[in-house]
């Protein structure tokens, strides 16, 4: 039991994190310093395979949310 529970306490933790540094990634100051450091290709390309990779988990709630009157 002690086991399951520690587990999903690294889980929720590194969700956590997680969640906080794709808040962080979203603000304009963090964006324009990857901007930089990674040039403007690169960060164009991993920007859209994120937000392929949001939407490829949020369909199945989308589609449900759109089944529903």
């Amino acid at each position: 039991m002690k086991k399951k529970a520690k587990k999903l306490l690294v889980l929720v933790c590194l969700g956590g994190i997680g969640f906080l540094l794709g808040k962080l990634v979203k603000t304009d100051f963090a964006k324009e310093k990857l901007f930089k450091i990674l040039g403007e290709d690169t960060y164009l390309a991993i920007e859209d395979k994120v937000y392929l990779l949001g939407d490829l988990l949020m369909w199945p709630i989308d589609f449900v949310r759109a089944l529903l009157p």
